[in-house]
């Protein structure tokens, strides 16, 4: 013991440079300095919201007094008008608040989400199934950052959202019409705030009912898909320490088609691997080893980050509490019935009809998948609120 304590003195003594204990001391404080700062951000607008919520709060409450005591008719019938948009303004101030606190005590801050879509139980059903989703899911994003856009509010749900596939995996299927589109796995992104905030509701396993179009014997089938849902925050160099990119390997190939022949004559497959975890991303869809590279650290990041998130929710059991049952990627989460005509989801006891326009991603009648959406977000606000009141010493 005393010997190696004297060889760690004599080694910190020597002047030179940044010995390995120095480096990760220094990157830990750069860390903490930047975790520091962003609470600060986060506290300073906590307080600017919280403040002007008291305001319209006691704006309203003069205002009141006001109506109750004064009598000519004319006058309380502007005071009345005024305090009904007065009303409304309160209620505005304290949904900012609300959505205020909750962000306060998010740990992701992410640019968008990732989207990734795997075969399940089925086989060529399953892959038929995630084809499908796939198409559901690039529609639904670009249908809600159109009426956002027609909307003009800047928080809107699908505000700013843009949708890119990284990546498909197709697989050769037969059905009673011919071959048919289907897939095996696929990686897609959505840029935009309040994405991975939404879609994150999408995680786990969707369970498909009917008859197949693979089979000729019209009997039903039950099959599934797993999805998973990634916080994205950016791409090869990271700033919050959750991916240093000395810790990845990096291996360039041809690229392979379906049948395992190479596609193209150039090295522009790209397979990233994290020695410290064994996570390894494989991306080969661009022509572009610049474009699958850049995909590649997204995706790999993404993985990191998840992987970083289950580890701090097991550690705290305050935040445990607030996540949802969705957290586990093994529940069934929702069941698509097409002989039905129904969507439900578990999570909240809601089924939903017109399995078809659902599929399309349309969601026009507040009926699609934006309803499905926001009632899971508002239960798990209630859920969060209610443990952050706890682990504040409320009752």
């Amino acid at each position: 013991m005393g010997v190696r304590f004297r060889a760690l003195s004599s080694a910190t003594d020597r002047a030179g440079p940044l010995d390995v204990v120095e480096k990760v001391a220094l990157r830990m404080l750069a860390q903490r300095e930047a975790l520091l700062q962003n609470k600060i951000k986060d506290m300073e607008a906590l307080n600017r919201a919280f403040l002007a919520w008291k305001e319209r709060v006691k704006t309203v409450q003069d205002t009141q007094r006001l109506v109750e005591t004064e009598q000519d008719a004319d006058l309380l019938d502007m005071a009345q008008q005024e305090l009904a948009s007065m009303r409304d303004n309160e209620k505005a101030r304290y949904q900012d608040l609300r959505s205020q606190i909750l962000s306060s005590s998010s740990s992701v801050k992410s640019k968008g989400a990732i989207i990734e879509l795997k075969q399940g139980v089925g086989g060529q059903e399953s892959c038929l199934f995630l084809s499908e989703m796939l198409r559901m899911y690039m529609k639904y994003c670009e249908n809600r950052a159109q009426q956002a856009l027609e909307s003009g509010e800047d928080r809107a749900l699908g505000s700013g959202w843009r949708v890119e596939l990284l990546s498909a995996t197709p697989v050769d299927v037969s059905t009673s019409s011919g071959s048919s589109d289907a897939l095996r796995e696929a990686i897609l992104q959505v840029h935009g705030e309040q994405a991975y905030e939404a879609l994150r509701f999408e995680a786990g396993v969707h369970r498909v009912q009917r008859i197949p179009a693979t089979q000729n014997l019209g009997k039903l089938q039950t099959s599934t898909i797993a999805i998973i849902v990634l916080p994205m925050q950016g791409g090869e160099e990271q700033a919050d320490g959750i991916l240093d990119p000395k810790d990845v390997r990096i291996e360039t190939m041809r690229a392979r088609g379906a049948g395992g022949q190479h596609v193209n004559r150039t090295e522009s497959a790209v397979r990233l691997t994290h020695d410290p975890t064994g996570i390894t991303v494989s991306m080969q869809d661009s022509r572009s080893q610049h474009q699958n590279r850049a995909k590649a650290w997204e995706v790999l990041h993404a993985r990191l980050l998840d992987r970083h998130l289950k580890k701090e929710a097991e550690e705290n059991k305050a935040l445990r509490r607030s996540q949802v049952a969705s957290a586990d990627r093994s529940e069934r989460v929702r069941t698509y019935n097409f002989p039905q005509d129904r969507v439900t989801d578990h999570r909240v006891g809601i089924s939903l009809s017109n399995i078809g326009g659902f599929m399309d991603g349309d969601d026009d009648n507040g009926g699609g998948l934006t309803y499905l959406l926001e009632e899971l977000m508002a239960s798990e606000d209630e859920i969060r609120l209610q443990a952050l009141l706890e682990q504040q010493g409320g009752p």
